[in-house]
């Protein structure tokens, strides 16, 4: 059944010209042809170029029309809203990664991405991926160009992990430090661009006595005191082991807290440690909560 009838306006899709329908062909092979007056020239047209003159900028009345548009235009258009509206509530790198998609596995993203100050405990249970949850938030302050300097804390014993679940799950580059002085060193020389995996016994903050000691070594934290460093994104695993508020480790992480715009803390075992534990945890992330 022909779409159009004699004395519809229609518009010439590749050229955005009006016409009018002077003539309809009976069907033939499948294909539809009409006679159509375009700039006082009569043209055959095959329906197939041919759409109705409507405001096509009102979707509704594409909707009324059964005019689609194709997939690569729903893409164009999909990619320039994010770009132009990139906002809590849009995930810019949903499908980035080289996971498989589990809803749950972005609320943390979405809960990091709608705080106050871009802080966030995650706690869910052993085995439901807070790997991946991380991941997807690290992926998305990459796609909004506010990763440069990374550093993720976690036991030794899982450095290699997170080395490898960021390289294969989300293409993430990370160099595993051993040495303070070597990752004090790389800081130095790429500033800005660091990303670095070390353990908890790394971000020990130095003791008084210590700190007093004639030494030509520097220390992590006189080059952050020295050269204003600042940690796009901080990431600590098994977050439990700075509950305590009288270690060195506590303190250290504290002092490098302060210059970081993102923190995600990561712990499976929130509520298995003492109330005054939980909130020196608490604290430690947002110290004015």
């Amino acid at each position: 059944m022909a779409k159009f009838q004699i004395g519809d306006s229609v518009i010439y899709v590749s050229s955005n010209e009006k016409g009018i329908i002077k003539e309809v062909f009976p069907p033939a092979r499948g294909r539809q042809l009409y006679r159509v007056s375009i700039n006082n020239t009569i043209n055959n047209c095959l329906e197939s170029n041919l759409i109705p003159d409507t405001d096509l900028s009102d979707p509704f009345q594409r909707l009324r029309q059964g005019i689609f548009g194709s997939f690569l235009d729903f893409s164009k258009i999909n990619t320039s809203f994010k770009i132009q509206n990139t906002s809590n509530n849009t995930i810019s790198s949903l499908k980035a990664s080289n996971t498989i998609f589990k809803a749950y596995q972005f609320k943390p993203l979405l809960k990091f991405l709608n705080s106050e100050n871009n802080r966030i405990l995650v706690a869910d249970e052993v085995g439901l991926g807070k790997t991946i949850e991380a991941g997807h938030i690290m992926l998305e302050l990459m796609a909004r160009r506010e990763l440069k300097n990374a550093l993720i804390i976690c036991p030794k014993s899982l450095q290699e992990k997170w080395q490898f679940e960021l390289r294969e799950k989300f293409n993430f580059q990370f160099k595993i430090y051993d040495s303070s002085q070597d990752l004090i060193s790389d800081i130095q020389e790429r500033s800005g661009t660091i990303k670095a995996i070390v353990n908890y016994e790394k971000i020990r903050l130095p003791k008084n006595e210590d700190a007093k000691k004639p030494s030509k070594k520097k220390n992590l934290f006189d080059l952050i005191d020295e050269k204003n460093i600042k940690f796009d994104y901080i990431l600590c695993d098994e977050a439990h082991r700075l509950r305590n508020h009288t270690t060195q480790t506590h303190r250290g992480a504290k002092k490098i807290m302060e210059t970081a715009n993102s923190v995600v803390f990561l712990t499976a075992t929130p509520i298995m440690i003492s109330e005054q534990n939980l909130f020196n945890l608490l604290q430690l992330l947002d110290e004015q909560k």
